[in-house]
């Protein structure tokens, strides 16, 4: 993968004009917002956001770049991150300057994902370090960021090559090698936990943002044989980790407890519930998204195949799931599902078909969302960022 605007000397050249970028983006105005889609095209498009009514305006192209299939915000600069997954080869690792006045993206640095597929990408919270995984081939690229954001290759994983990496599952042809999904930074920002679902596996990384050694040697988590684990997430009472997993369809409850350089994360038995329709078959459907609510009395999630969310309640003592609602995604294969800044509505990115941004009305104390969406053309949308 060619590098572009790689070295230290063309980053400055290139965010030159980032103070005067760091003011915008302090004066974001309130109207309008927007809302930047990740995508399995060339490019990364956007659409104004209305926070009161739910509905993008106009879709269409803010910046090109190879198949953006993940992006994620710096915490305090004006920068978006993405995930390039190229058609053959090293994907690569993108930033972009901010306008949030304008809506609009610029180029700033490109470097090697150090794998192929990447197709996640998380920034700490003091933004001085970036983590892209990627799906073929199995490696985790863990990358320092400069004061100004800048990119710099820092270690990470490969599971090709790497004893801690486990054997592979028996789903033989989705588990034929690694298959890393997901890197994850713990509320404590100071452990990442990556999902293998190639090697039926969950890695959990210390890490020390700003350090000269970013990450420390990972501990191997075996997760259920054959299920497949794609992404987690925690609960706000930092105790708790739920885990979707993709290949059986499956939501497990894992107990979390970290303390200085060590952490464990342990399944809880007996918490796995589907996320399929009672009745339905496995085959043709994949688990795939999973979020929590803000105050953790309600876990959501979507499963491609039958194209369904669901909406499960936390039990306040156990941590253990009800189900409580499930209805169509309003679209074919939902990527992603988020909700916008405000809570009130949440939003699911389609990638099949035509391609398509579902937003359902949400009701925050009650965890209900409307089951008839708003609904937006888009091309091959898979991730959401609001700003």
């Amino acid at each position: 993968m060619t590098q572009i605007l790689s070295s230290r000397r063309q980053f400055l050249a290139a965010s030159a004009a980032l103070p005067f970028a760091l003011r915008s983006f302090a004066q974001t105005p309130t109207e309008p917002h927007w809302v930047f889609l990740g995508t399995g095209v060339q490019g990364i498009y956007r659409a104004p956001w209305n926070a009161a009514t739910g509905e993008l305006g106009a879709i269409e192209l803010a910046v090109a770049t190879d198949r953006p299939t993940f992006i994620a915000m710096h915490p305090k600069l004006p920068l978006l991150y993405a995930a390039n997954e190229a058609a053959k080869g090293d994907g690569a690792f993108s930033s972009f300057h901010v306008d949030a006045t304008q809506g609009t993206l610029k180029l700033i640095q490109q470097v090697s994902s150090r794998g192929g597929a990447p197709c996640y990408v998380s920034v700490d919270s003091t933004g001085r370090s970036a983590f892209v995984a990627d799906y073929m081939g199995g490696s985790m690229a863990a990358f320092a960021l400069g004061p100004a954001g800048e990119i710099t290759d820092a270690g990470g994983l490969d599971c090709q090559h790497n004893p801690a990496c486990g054997v592979l599952g028996p789903v033989k042809d989705r588990q034929e090698e690694p298959h890393l999904h997901c890197a994850t930074i713990a509320p404590g920002n100071d452990f990442l936990l990556v999902c293998d679902l190639g090697d039926d596996a969950i890695e959990v990384f210390p890490i020390a943002p700003g350090k000269k050694d970013l990450v420390g040697a990972p501990v191997r988590v075996q997760a259920r044989v054959g299920s497949g684990p794609r992404h987690v997430v925690f609960h706000p009472n930092k105790r708790w980790v739920y885990c979707v997993h993709e290949l059986d369809c499956t939501i497990d409850l894992y107990d979390w407890h970290a303390h200085g350089r060590k952490a464990t994360l342990t399944l809880r038995e007996g918490s796995t519930i589907s996320t399929l329709t009672a009745g339905s078959e496995m085959a043709g459907n994949t688990g795939c998204e999973v979020l929590v609510s803000e105050d953790g009395r309600f876990i959501y999630t979507c499963t491609r195949g039958e194209d369904t969310i669901s909406v499960y309640r936390v039990d306040a003592t156990t941590g253990l799931l009800t189900e409580q609602q499930r209805f169509s995604c309003g679209g074919k294969i939902p990527r992603i599902i988020a909700f916008d800044p405000s809570r009130k509505w949440l939003v699911s990115c389609n990638q099949g078909g035509d391609g398509s941004v579902t937003v359902f009305a949400h009701e925050p104390k009650t965890g209900h969302l409307s089951e008839t969406p708003k609904t937006f053309a888009a091309p091959n949308p898979m991730f959401a960022q609001w700003v």
